[in-house]
């Protein structure tokens, strides 16, 4: 591997982190059971309680965010239940993807890439709907287009229809405002390595009493031990005050994680809610400025990330070679959108001018090129 430094880390995830909670990952290895060990990791757990603004019950999982939604979606669904995915991007297709996976009847609400959905919309469909949805799956903030969906609402839609609310947090959690008992969402998964401004390797499932009684109610066993929220309640009542899980944590990424949190807190978080908006807006104004367009409209787009149309003629990876040469890494689109986009993600320490200049800069320069070669082709 290269010697990457001074990389200015722009990427949709994960995200470059600070010294102080990179400083923990280097910490001696302590064992990952007993009394001060367990306080210190429900100190930990209690720091994302914040965050998220819930009392409910919180797992840490090593793993992606990817491992939390298995975890969620094997526990909760079982043969033939029926499933609402609502998907506008690449992750909502996951979420199909993967109930279907744990044998769920998956029906899926499309919208257009780069637009939110419509919570009326989705209410008249389930009103008119003659299948008996278990529950409605939906992404907050979908990492491949830059929008982020009015989970707020759409969570209002699924307890009107008595079906449990799952949100994908993974991009959102730590940047983005999210009341989850307030709104009613049974259930949110998130990762430690986007929003929260952590290394990647803990994934994170938050569930109301609601979402353990669906669990509770399954006429069969849930497949698998590790992804087992059943057996991970097991072993917080069993071991609650020694070693509340089954398998060996992840000590450093739990430390590192706890720092990230605290340095959340010492900020405080609307403060950080509000430095990472007005960086989006900022990258989003100067990239129009310089005639580039931007998927998302200025109604829906989120915090976390933005997808940048490529000038015509221009393929994602040119662009994504040239900001390398200066050292700045971006991401490509996803899906659909691979070749046609770039992603510049501004998320922790991403989310400051003095991060987003380098990339205007050179995104500047690959359009006042491209002037210029038009000028000389016209001659």
């Amino acid at each position: 591997m290269s010697e990457t430094v001074d990389e200015l880390l722009m990427i949709p995830g994960p995200t470059d982190i600070s010294r102080e909670v990179l400083k923990e990952m280097s910490s001696k290895t302590v064992a990952h059971y007993g009394e001060g060990w367990t306080e210190y990791y429900n100190e930990t757990r209690s720091l994302i309680k914040d965050i998220l603004h819930t009392n409910n019950d919180i797992y840490l999982f090593v793993g992606s965010g990817h491992a939390a939604i298995d975890a969620s979606l094997g526990s909760l669904l079982e043969d033939g239940d029926q499933v609402l995915v609502l998907s506008n991007g690449i992750f909502g297709d996951k979420l199909a993807r993967i109930s279907r996976l744990y044998k769920a009847e998956v029906t899926v609400l499309e919208k257009e890439w780069g637009k939110a959905f419509d919570p009326e919309r989705v209410d008249d469909f389930l009103d008119k709907s003659l299948n008996e949805y278990k529950a409605m799956l939906m992404v907050d903030v979908e990492t491949s287009t830059g929008i982020r969906n009015p989970v707020k609402k759409l969570a209002e839609v699924a307890q009107k229809h008595e079906l449990i609310s799952f949100v994908d947090g993974v991009c959102s959690i730590g940047i983005e405002e999210f009341y989850m008992d307030e709104w009613n969402i049974d259930i949110c998964v998130t990762a430690s390595q986007k929003g929260l401004g952590a290394p990647p390797g803990l994934a994170m499932i938050c569930l109301n009493d609601r979402v353990w009684q669906a669990i509770e109610a399954r006429s069969d066993d849930i497949r698998g031990w590790y992804l087992n929220l059943e057996i991970m309640k097991e072993f917080e009542e069993k071991q609650k005050g020694w070693q509340p899980y089954g398998i060996t944590m992840a000590v450093h990424n739990v430390m590192a994680l706890k720092k990230a949190l605290e340095l959340i807190k010492e900020e405080g978080l609307n403060n950080r809610i509000e430095r990472h908006r007005e960086s989006a807006k900022f990258l989003r104004k100067r990239v129009r400025e310089i005639g580039m367009k931007v998927l998302a409209g200025e109604e829906q787009a989120c915090n976390a990330v933005t997808a940048i149309k490529n000038p015509e003629g221009y393929d994602s990876s040119f662009i994504i070679d040239k900001l390398q040469k200066k050292n700045i890494r971006i991401g490509n689109g996803l899906g659909e959108l691979a070749g046609d986009y770039i992603r510049v993600g501004h998320m922790n320490q991403g989310a400051a001018r003095i991060n987003l200049y380098p990339v205007i800069s050179a995104l500047e320069e690959i359009i006042e090129e491209r002037q210029d070669l038009q000028t000389v082709q016209d001659r």
